[in-house]
């Protein structure tokens, strides 16, 4: 095979650019000229180029040269040359350059970010523990230099079960979210890690006659701790939610409970309109004042469970419940979401679906107090 070499020819088909310096056999395409003295000048160039590139391969080792080699057969199965593994590569070290910010450095902007955004108290706790258990591994490493084999490495070599790994992954991804925000990284490297598989299972939720017995009982034996209760099964607040409730903030007269950014868990305020028969159990306790949840509210809660012989209590269960004969009820999915504060309806559709009969939704949305006992006591108004 003859050996390319670069030299001027005549180009005929132009009649500005007369001359031509073919590049072809040297992967840089035809560069075209209007005198003769420019298409030889370029081509005196190009030969001192090659010759350079040359020398510089002599010099290469013969193991040097068989990586060369066996790195171009292997970008070649992709459809890519040196040229562009190098780009990308050093595209990634300039980045890492340029963004020297550590995972401690940064995971101590985040929370302080996060506490400007008002978010609770519990929920930067639950944070900063992620954070800290990341940080023993990670925290004297740039933000940018961490890979996504990396994080999936270290997220299959946690202890607990798929659960646990799933709730670090989230967690951690909030730091690698906020990162590829400010633009110190390109993209969130936890979002192309393997996600956990965990076991479909549905929520545990109360039955009607259940939790008609359990408010009757708080009724007449903890009456201070029965607007909890209510709140929870028939306006869907979380426990902490309802910890943190004040009286002024369910308004009887207009009909609704504001949950206000700073209370709720997703640091977003809402409105949640109070259902016909949870007024029926708040009603007696119209221009009462301060928190909702009474002093030792937890133990007369458990007084009252034993009472009903409820030894199971599934954490937010009376939020559980609303949401299933909730959505049971209404078929809107959207609005239900809307009222317990989620960004999207599709965790209700997957969660809460077809959970409940609409003849047993019926029925819960029916659940107001029984005829006025004489152990109640009526609530008008508190310090």
């Amino acid at each position: 095979m003859k050996k390319p070499t670069i030299a001027v020819r005549p180009y005929r088909h132009s009649k500005n650019h007369k001359f031509i310096v073919d590049l072809r056999a040297f992967g840089k395409g035809r560069k075209f000229f209007k005198t003769r003295v420019e298409a030889e000048a370029e081509a005196m160039r190009q030969k001192t180029l090659l010759e350079r590139h040359s020398r510089e391969a002599v010099g290469l080792s013969q193991r040097e040269m068989s990586e060369v080699i066996a790195a171009r057969s292997k970008l070649a199965e992709y459809g890519k040359k040196l040229s562009d593994a190098v780009t990308f590569f050093v595209d990634h070290l300039e980045r890492v350059r340029r963004c020297k910010i550590t995972v401690a450095q940064l995971a101590k902007e985040v929370l302080e970010t996060k506490y400007k955004d008002g978010r609770s108290v519990k929920y930067l706790g639950m944070l900063r523990l992620y954070f800290k258990r990341f940080c023993q591994d990670f925290g004297n490493r740039l933000i940018a230099d961490i890979t996504v084999e990396e994080l999936d490495t270290w997220l299959r070599s946690l202890p607990g079960s798929p659960k646990t790994r799933a709730d670090y992954r989230a967690n951690i991804g909030v730091l690698f979210g906020h990162a590829a925000g400010r633009r110190m990284i390109d993209f969130n490297p936890i979002s192309f890690t393997a996600k956990p598989k965990l076991i479909d299972k549905a929520p545990d939720i109360f039955k009607v006659g259940e939790l008609r017995t359990l408010l009757e009982t708080a009724r007449n034996q903890a009456p201070d701790v029965l607007p909890m209760l209510a709140v929870g099964a028939f306006a869907g607040l979380r426990d902490a939610e309802i910890k943190r409730l004040d009286w002024s903030e369910v308004d009887l007269a207009r009909g609704h409970i504001e949950v206000t950014a700073a209370k709720a868990k997703s640091a977003r305020r809402r409105i949640v309109p109070i259902q016909p028969n949870l007024a029926a159990w708040l009603c007696h306790y119209a221009g009462m004042k301060g928190r909702l949840a009474p002093v030792g509210a937890r133990k007369k809660l458990v007084r009252v469970r034993k009472a009903t012989g409820l030894l199971k209590w599934p954490h937010n269960g009376l939020r559980h419940s609303f949401a299933s004969y909730r959505l049971a009820a209404i078929h809107d999915a959207p609005r239900v979401s809307a009222e317990l504060g989620h960004t999207s309806p599709n965790m209700l559709y997957g969660t809460y679906r077809e959970l409940v009969h609409p003849a047993e939704a019926e029925r819960y949305w029916k659940i107001e107090p029984a005829a006025e006992s004489k152990n109640v006591v009526a609530f008008t108004a508190s310090a």
